[in-house]
């Protein structure tokens, strides 16, 4: 099953991020978010739009997003062209008790994210083509407990 929503390009730049997070958001509300998942949204869609502005091109290029109503789940769908990256990978955690000045940089936000989501997906496949990283999240429309 797919999203209702279809895809749009963007060109992945600073520039262009409020322009993709206000879709988003608009796309989400359409299919019923409660506001008390929005939360939750926004700091997942930061974290993605984010890493794939800053690390996926060198320079920019485009991004592909697709949003909407999947079921009892909002579904959001991102693909770039740019270096392939698995963002579940790895486990992201850092060593409890660990001081701050000794944790790795990063991992923190992909945490958060694979944390409030209900199910992300990876893959690395042809799209548009030619070789594209597709991340699918789901979040419940109902209210999930924190």
């Amino acid at each position: 099953m797919r999203p209702s929503g279809d895809w749009k390009q963007y060109e992945a730049t600073d520039e262009m991020y409020v322009s993709m997070l206000e879709d988003i958001m608009s796309a989400a509300q359409k299919a019923g978010i409660p506001k008390t998942q929005e939360t939750r949204l926004t700091l997942g869609v930061e974290e993605m739009l984010g890493n794939i502005v800053d690390y996926a091109y060198e320079g920019h290029g485009p991004i592909w997003i697709r949003a909407g109503l999947e079921g009892d789940f909002f579904r959001l769908d991102f693909a770039d062209h740019g270096h392939p990256f698995n963002p579940l990978a790895k486990d992201m955690r850092h060593e409890e008790g660990l001081p701050v000045e000794e944790m790795e940089e990063g991992g923190f936000g992909i945490y958060f994210v694979r944390k409030y989501f209900d199910r992300m997906e990876y893959d690395y496949r042809d799209f548009q083509g030619k070789k594209a990283n597709v991340l699918s999240l789901w979040l419940k429309i109902a209210e999930s407990p924190s």
